[in-house]
């Protein structure tokens, strides 16, 4: 352990990672901020951690037995970037009892959370969520629509995660969505709410077995990649431009055709179908739109 760096009132960075067998800290100088704990023993991080109110990069990667955090984590007012990211036996992330404005960066991802609390919409500042290869998730709040801020939203690899969300109001800021190695076997309708998503990845969801009617209404979307998804047998069809559509990969998929609406991919300049090998018949618009590329 650590004595108090309490009274170290000019201490503006502390520095601790990879104290491998540091299994606890004393309390840090609430001037303090930015603390790095990465790849040390702890189990919990004290309740006094709330005094630290300057506190706006806190890193906590690699701490492989930490196990809670602290209920009132709420109360840092100033924190703009939380790495938790490895933090493999945190099982649950607590309840944010009130706003957090400053929050922009919240990586989560290996952990072994299950859910998220549906007071995830307090962090209204957020812009970049990361939960890749949290290999327990299983579901999402359904909240998760009100974080207006968000613009990066990564759950790559959440092996377990079969539903997605209904999203019950336009996300405007949302241009970056990985889905790609999920357990997901559809969209909602509703996935035309994120009318500035310009990447979406589903890439080796081997569960996915359609996409969404409204697909075609996402009229921010540049690069749709769907290699991999090998139950997928019916893309939609599209039922108006998508002038800005500029990559769609379905190598791999198990389409048998593609629609003769595939025309309205107006600005296609990348399109992938290796290994497609259900497929028996291509449209005539689909020769349009290679002589257009």
């Amino acid at each position: 352990s650590l004595p108090s760096f309490y009274k170290a009132t000019s201490l503006t960075k502390l520095y601790l990672s990879g104290c491998s067998n540091l299994f606890s800290i004393g309390e840090v100088s609430p001037n303090v901020t930015k603390l790095c704990l990465e790849g040390i023993a702890i189990e919990e991080l004290p309740s006094s951690i709330e005094c630290l109110s300057n506190l706006r990069v806190f890193y906590l990667w690699g701490c492989r037995r930490l196990k809670s955090l602290p209920s009132n984590i709420h109360k840092l007012k100033s924190l703009e970037y939380f790495d938790l990211q490895g933090c493999s036996r945190l099982e649950i992330f607590p309840e944010i009892m009130d706003t957090m404005e400053r929050l922009r960066v919240l990586d989560l991802s290996g952990t072994a959370l299950k859910d998220l609390p549906s007071s995830i919409d307090n962090l209204i500042g957020l812009e970049d969520l990361r939960l890749n290869y949290c290999e327990d998730l299983v579901c999402l709040p359904d909240s998760f629509y009100k974080l207006k801020s968000l613009e990066l939203f990564n759950l790559e690899g959440c092996s377990r995660l079969e539903i997605f969300p209904e999203i019950m109001d336009t996300m405007e800021r949302l241009y970056e969505l990985n889905l790609s190695g999920t357990a997901l076997k559809e969209l909602p309708s509703s996935i035309a709410n994120l009318i500035g998503l310009k990447y979406l990845g589903l890439n080796n969801c081997e569960n996915l077995v359609c996409l969404p009617d409204s697909f075609y209404k996402l009229k921010s979307l540049e690069i749709f990649n769907l290699k991999g998804c090998s139950r997928l047998e019916i893309f939609p069809e599209i039922m108006d431009t998508m002038e800005r559509l500029y990559e769609l990969d379905l190598s791999g998929t198990a389409l048998k055709e593609l629609p003769s609406s595939i025309g309205n991919l107006i600005s296609l300049k990348d399109f992938r179908l290796n290994n497609c090998e259900n497929l028996v018949y291509l449209p005539d618009s689909f020769l349009f739109a290679v002589i257009q590329i």
